[in-house]
C-alpha cells in the first residue's frame, strides 16, 4: 500500500528541487492551465528565487513577478521543460510592465481548481483572454514555454 506524502513535504521537495538548480529553469512564456499569459512566446521570464512555505510555493522572477501555487505537484524541471501537473490554486502578479512598481500598478490573474474546473480572476481590464469565461476545463497543469530564438 502506498503512502499519501503530506502536501507540505511535497511542496518542500518541489522547491527543493527548483531552488537547487535555479540557473538550470528553463525562461519562456508562462501557462496556466493552458492559457497563455500574454501571447505565446511574447515573454522570457527568468526564475530569480524560491521559496515553500507549508503547501505553498513561491516563486520569484527577474522583473518582480511573483507565481504562488497551492499545493503543488507533478513537478517536471530539466533543461527544456518547466511544468507543475496541478494546483489547487495559482496567483500570478505583476507590476504593469514599463510603468513605475507600485501598488496601484500590481496586477493578478488568480486560478482556483474547483471539483468542475477552474475559476479565474484578474484585475487586469484592458485585454482579453480565453480564461476570461471564468472556468477552465481542469487537466491542463501549469507550463512555462520559451521561444526557440531564445537561449535559456
Amino acid at each position: 500500500m502506498q503512502r499519501e506524502i503530506p502536501n507540505s513535504i511535497e511542496t518542500s521537495r518541489i522547491a527543493d528541487a527548483i531552488c537547487r538548480d535555479l540557473s538550470k529553469a528553463k525562461t519562456g512564456t508562462p501557462r496556466f492551465w493552458g492559457v497563455w499569459f500574454g501571447r505565446p512566446y511574447d515573454s522570457f521570464l527568468k526564475l530569480a528565487r524560491c521559496r515553500a512555505d507549508a503547501n505553498v510555493l513561491h516563486l520569484y522572477f527577474d522583473d518582480d513577478e511573483h507565481l504562488t501555487i497551492w499545493t503543488p505537484s507533478g513537478l517536471v524541471f530539466d533543461k527544456s521543460t518547466f511544468r507543475i501537473a496541478d494546483a489547487d490554486r495559482v496567483l500570478w502578479e505583476w507590476f504593469y510592465y514599463g510603468r513605475p512598481k507600485t501598488s496601484s500598478n500590481l496586477l493578478f490573474e488568480d486560478y482556483v481548481k474547483s471539483s468542475i474546473g477552474v475559476d479565474a480572476r484578474t484585475n487586469v481590464d484592458w485585454y482579453s483572454s480565453l480564461w476570461r469565461k471564468s472556468r477552465l476545463p481542469r487537466g491542463k497543469g501549469l507550463r512555462g514555454h520559451g521561444a526557440k530564438s531564445r537561449p535559456n
